[in-house]
């Protein structure tokens, strides 16, 4: 790995630091506390600048730019219009910027793996009689399962393992 890789990084080797602790936060209060959550875009945004700057890739700092604005714009009306909490907004989008610069399919696959994760765990929970319908539930550890899984199989790539890129 070189320095621009090191810095592309960054964003999500900060992710990877605070998951238990906003994992932990969430299931217990169902919040994700900003504390954690705010200083990710700004390690994520200035260290996919520094990659790009050192490794010439602007298409890629601003796919990464552009699909997280995305995001954030589709969770802003989830949040309006559904029950989406502000904190599963900005952590999503957030997690999007950080995995959008390696691959642009790596977000949807990380969204993908965490609600179907989530909808796994509340199916049983609904059929063992321990949750109701109505009920709230913390979707931010099951996000934050399918960033983290998501971005190991994208790292691995360089390694010859899987790469979201594939399914382009």
């Amino acid at each position: 790995m070189n320095l621009a890789h090191f810095f592309a990084a960054l964003g999500s080797l900060y992710i990877f630091a605070v998951s238990l602790p906003l994992a932990k936060t969430d299931f217990l209060q169902h919040r994700l506390p900003n504390k954690f959550v705010l200083p990710a875009f700004p390690i994520t945004f200035f260290g996919l600048l520094a990659a790009s700057l050192l490794l010439n890739q602007w298409g890629q700092f601003l796919a990464a730019v552009i699909f997280s604005l995305v995001a954030f714009a589709v969770g802003l009306l989830a949040n309006k219009y559904g029950s989406l909490g502000m904190g599963d907004v900005k952590l999503i989008t957030v997690t999007t910027m950080a995995l959008a610069w390696g691959s642009l399919i790596a977000p949807l696959i990380a969204l993908v793996l965490g609600f179907v994760l989530a909808a796994a765990v509340i199916l049983i929970q609904l059929l063992r009689g321990r949750t109701s319908l109505g009920d709230a539930i913390a979707l931010g550890p099951y996000l934050l399962v399918g960033f983290v899984v998501t971005q190991m199989l994208t790292w691995s790539s360089y390694l010859g393992g899987f790469s979201p890129n594939f399914f382009l």
